[in-house]
């Protein structure tokens, strides 16, 4: 017998579309060439759930969900809210450190995961571990803290802290209402529908909370990309191959994709959403070019949810995140920074519920009812929103400040560089420069060596934006969720990773 919430319960919403369309394939894996329809789908998930009830699991614990992206992820996520649970992801992607600080900074009682062997989460184990269906294992965790006052009162679905587990991150606090008011508030702009065919590429631990949950209670098909070597022509094959209208991927994935060279066209794309970095006007280029598509950036936010898409102006202005949907407000606020640059302000429908750590509910994070993003950003005339970086973010140089992004897009406009990355550097004597890694575009006969790419900037931007160092890496570090990683991290000493100047 389940103990279910009397609220929303965002598993109810899926078993009612299952129910209007028992057959419609509900996910795709080409890797398996399987397909899954609605109904297939909720009994997999009403079969891991009773297991999940059965070894313990019960309605208002956390439960940290270990798994890479893929259909199992779908499934074990949406039992544990048949369970009454609330999710807390612990990306594959962190380092141990990382994963250990999850355990310590939120109430686990049990942690789901596939490794057998996952031993950053031993010192936490305090008995058998379980076998569930799929290879999932259950381990039972000795809780290392006791919930905030008031975490009961929320009807808790996700808890994810935003890029990273240390630092600021606090820690989101999101409920099956919130998120419910957030694909609705999205999809008012995506007008996701059964018609749909969705091709999947991001970490579901980072994107799970809005996006899968939009396409499954909105009736559309999933399907979930191989992760292949040649991974821009996976993507081509696999969106051709399975008729995709809808890819919501990042720069990076779409910079690979413009580099293939089948020829095949992409004929049933209706949206190609570019998401979790900015995007440049060179891979929007590059993307129209290769497949007459242009690129629709969106303005995600862990805390708001998806407030702005760029449907109006993909065309003309490709570095805009759009018009502010329908169930948000915006307000610029002047921090002083000059250049007309503004904090963006946001409220609306399906904001955060609270921080879990330090805890803090919605009426004290925002008592007036609007979220600082901390994001910095202009309007045109037309009220296009542009996002021209974070106040965190402003690299300061003897008092006088920019932000990485303008320098990051003067080395990408170099013939030989494919992406790059700026970042804030503090010397032992306090004093700030600007440093930058840069990845080169493969097969390049001439690479550049550190002072060519210095001269090259400096002939384009002021002395004080030229970057202090330029390091050749092999792949740039992001976080989690794929956002470029702009801060001044040790950088490896290794050939295979960097090639670094002397």
């Amino acid at each position: 017998m389940f103990r279910r919430a009397a609220k929303v319960n965002l598993y109810e919403k899926l078993v009612q579309t299952a129910r209007q369309q028992p057959d419609h394939p509900a996910v795709v894996c080409p890797d398996q060439d399987e397909v899954y329809t609605y109904a297939q789908l909720c009994d997999m998930i009403d079969e891991v759930a009773a297991q999940l009830a059965a070894a313990g699991v019960s309605a208002g614990e956390c439960v940290g969900l270990h798994a890479p992206s893929g259909l199992n992820y779908i499934v074990v996520n949406y039992a544990l809210w048949r369970c009454g649970a609330c999710v807390v992801p612990i990306p594959v992607e962190l380092a141990d450190v990382e994963k250990q600080a999850l355990c310590e900074r939120i109430r686990l009682e049990h942690i789901v995961s596939r490794d057998v062997s996952a031993n950053v989460f031993h010192p936490a184990v305090c008995g058998p571990v379980q076998k569930l269906a799929d290879d999932n294992l259950l381990f039972p965790v000795r809780p290392l803290r006791d919930h905030p006052a008031g975490f009961a009162d929320v009807n808790a679905a996700f808890i994810r802290f935003s890029s990273g587990t240390t630092g600021d991150s606090k820690g989101v606090v999101l409920s099956h209402e919130t998120i419910l008011d957030r694909i609705h508030a999205a999809n008012d702009g995506m007008e996701i529908c059964p018609q749909d065919r969705v091709i999947w590429l991001l970490s579901m631990s980072y994107h799970f909370a809005v996006s899968i949950v939009a396409y499954l209670t909105f009736g559309a098909t999933t399907v979930i990309c191989p992760r292949k070597t040649r991974l821009g022509s996976a993507i081509v094959d696999t969106t051709a191959r399975y008729q995709g209208t809808i890819i919501y991927g990042s720069p990076s994935h779409y910079l690979l994709m413009a580099a293939d060279r089948s020829g095949q066209l992409l004929s049933h794309l209706r949206l190609a959403i570019s998401t979790a970095s900015a995007l440049s006007s060179r891979t929007a280029a590059a993307f129209r070019d290769r497949f007459g598509i242009p690129l629709t950036q969106a303005y995600g936010i862990i805390e708001v949810g998806l407030p702005c898409i760029n449907l109006l102006w993909a065309d003309q202005h490709v570095d805009a995140v759009g018009k502010l949907l329908p169930a948000y407000d915006l307000k610029l606020v002047d921090l002083g920074l000059g250049k007309g640059l503004k904090e963006i302000h946001i409220r609306g429908q399906g904001l955060l519920d609270a921080y879990y750590d330090p805890w803090r509910t919605r009426d004290r994070i925002m008592p007036d009812g609007w979220f600082a993003t901390g994001d910095l950003g202009e309007l045109d005339s037309e009220g296009c929103l542009f996002i021209r970086g974070r106040s965190k973010e402003m690299i300061n140089v003897g008092g006088m400040k920019y932000f990485p992004q303008e320098v990051e897009a003067v080395l990408e406009s170099h013939p030989a560089v494919q992406e790059a990355a700026v970042y804030a550097h503090r010397s032992p004597q306090a004093e700030e420069t600007g440093r930058a890694r840069v990845m080169l575009k493969p097969g390049v006969a001439q690479p550049p060596g550190e002072q060519d790419l210095r001269r090259y900037c400096a002939r384009r931007v002021t002395y004080f934006k030229v970057p202090e160092r330029i390091f050749f890496v092999a792949t740039l570090p992001r976080t989690g969720s794929g956002k470029p990683l702009r801060r001044g991290m040790p950088i490896a000493d290794d050939a295979a990773a960097i090639l670094e100047n002397a």
